[in-house]
């Protein structure tokens, strides 16, 4: 087994990993770290645990829209027009930059 420190709101915290695995996990740290800097910008007097949680709702949302949206593809659904589509696949990408750039 491996282990990295990451921070998030710049507090460190050792992790146990999967050989192999610690740049990934990096990453990860990196993309919550961001939303907990945004989100602690935006939200005055709020502790750290409150900071991790909101932070953890906002990324556990994303994930559960973007899986709404494949299985709405998988099943056929009729809200896949184009319209739809359009703003979902901006959403995903929207998504997919915040990772990118964490």
């Amino acid at each position: 087994m491996a282990s990295v420190t990451v921070k998030v709101n710049g507090r460190p915290y050792p992790i146990i990993c999967g050989d192999g695995e610690e740049e990934h996990l990096k990453y990860l740290a990196e993309f919550v770290d961001k939303k907990v800097r945004e989100l602690s910008d935006g939200v005055a007097n709020a502790t750290e645990s409150q900071l991790l949680l909101m932070a953890s709702l906002l990324i556990a949302d994303d994930l559960s829209q973007a899986y709404e949206t494949i299985e709405n593809q998988k099943d056929g659904d009729d809200g896949t027009d184009a319209a739809k589509m359009e703003v979902w696949a901006e959403k995903l990408e929207a998504i997919a930059l915040q990772m990118e750039t964490a």
